[in-house]
């Protein structure tokens, strides 16, 4: 409890719980579009999945911070035996990675490598990252952190978030691997990019 306010976590979740879900669906489009033949039409990763992995390990480094560590009383993120959500992240990355590295080095070095107009799309993608971080770093160090309405918008942003990859993965995964002409989802990922680091900064 602050000034009389009870610190509520997102959804009422465990603390950490939906930046792992967050963490997750960063690494599942990673794991999606590096997993998928090489029969179909597959973008290289977006560029913005480079920079949206640095909250994924933000998250593995706040246990003992903002998350509570394996031998904390509060429950671990989603109520999941603690570490698991690290194991997964980790070991399900290196396990693809890996599999790729050895099998299919080709495909590896192919999806890794940002298209031409990714790469001029850069500064967009960084300016909604660094943006969108340090306007919730902001939000996190005022006084209305705790208050409720402050508190229920961070519950929705969490939920946009999470849609939203949800919806980039179908697309990338579903849509794009089928049409003639790839859908450009690089203003989304800006927009997405800038909605999960601003979460993250608002609570790491």
């Amino acid at each position: 409890m602050s000034n009389g306010e009870v610190v509520r976590q997102p959804l009422g979740l465990p603390p950490g719980s939906v930046r792992g879900v967050l963490s997750l669906m960063i690494v599942l489009q990673f794991w999606v579009l590096l997993v998928l033949p090489d029969s179909v039409k597959v973008p290289p990763v977006p560029i913005n999945l480079y920079l949206l992995m640095t909250l994924v390990f933000i998250f593995i480094l706040s246990h003992g911070k903002s998350i509570p560590e394996r031998s904390d009383p509060t429950p671990s993120p989603l109520h999941l035996p603690g570490g698991t959500l690290r194991i997964i992240i980790i070991g399900g990355t290196v396990a693809i990675v890996a599999y790729l590295w050895i099998n299919h080095p080709d495909r590896l070095a192919n999806r890794l490598r940002p298209s031409a107009d990714q790469v001029a799309f850069w500064p967009t993608i960084v300016g909604a990252y660094v943006g969108g971080f340090l306007a919730g770093f902001i939000f996190r160090m005022l006084p209305i952190r705790n208050n409720w309405l402050f508190q229920a918008f961070m519950a929705w942003l969490s939920f946009i978030a999470v849609f939203m990859f949800l919806i980039e993965i179908f697309i990338h995964a579903f849509i794009n691997t089928k049409i003639e002409e790839m859908i450009d989802m690089r203003m989304y990922e800006a927009v997405v990019t800038a909605i999960a680091a601003a979460y993250f900064g608002t609570r790491s």
